[in-house]
Parts: structure tokens; sequence; C-alpha cells
């Protein structure tokens, strides 16, 4: 088990941006140590998973709402699933990773065509500085 201090130190999500995201729904409410006063946040391996998945699709510019949208209809792993909702769940989150894949592709090409840009400002750069260190000898 682990408490938010060190769901922070694993994936670099501050303790406040972590409530935040139970909050409004982005991250699951974690189980809480009942036998102290505010209920001590308890993290499993699961939730670490969770959480840092959740982490990659927020930096790669997913809006939270789509995430909280992801998350809501919980784990589709849990026995407890009524099947009438799985095809319909399973078809929303293809459709909110196929579209996010998508935007993925075109920051991709973008950052692509920036690299190759700074690559031949750094090359034309460095010409111009063994040219002038030519010149100096």
């Amino acid at each position: 088990m682990y408490s938010i201090s060190d769901i922070s130190r694993l994936t670099g999500i501050s303790p406040y941006t972590l409530r935040y995201y139970e909050k409004i729904g982005v991250l699951p409410q974690p189980d809480r140590l009942e036998d102290r006063k505010n209920g001590v946040r308890q993290y499993n391996d699961q939730n670490l998973r969770n959480i840092r998945f959740i982490h990659g699709l927020k930096q790669t510019g997913m809006k939270l709402e789509d995430i909280a949208s992801f998350v809501q209809t919980g784990c589709l792993l849990d026995h407890d699933f009524p099947d009438s909702d799985v095809d319909e769940t399973l078809q929303r989150r293809i459709e909110l990773l196929d579209h996010h894949l998508a935007q993925l592709d075109v920051q991709m090409q973008q950052l692509l065509a920036v690299k190759s840009f700074a690559m031949e400002k750094r090359d034309f750069y460095a010409r111009m500085q063994e040219g002038r260190n030519q010149e100096k000898n």
C-alpha cells in the first residue's frame, strides 16, 4: 500500500493535484484507513498503474473532462460490471482513445517539423562557428 506522498514521489504528481483529480472525478477515490481521523488515503499497485496512465494521457494533452469520462465508468474487469453497459463503454473508450491518438499523430508531425528546423539551424550555426575558427587560425 502507498500513501499519497508515496504516490506523489513515484509519479511526480503533487498531492494537491492528486486530491484535485479525485475531487473532479479524473481519479477514482482511493481506499482510506478508517481508524485515522481524516481517513488517510491508501493506494495499491493497480491505483498506481491507473494514475500513471491517466497522468500520461494528461501530459499528452488529453482534456481532463475526457479523462474523467474515461474513468467514470469504472473498471471493465470488475466482475460486477453490468454486461449491458460493456459494449457501450468499450465503444466510447475506443472512440476517445482513437481521437486522442489522432491528435498525438498531429503533435508528433509538428514536433518532427520543429526538430528538423532546429537541426538545420544548429548545423548552420556550427558551420558558421567552424568557418570563424578557421579564419582565426
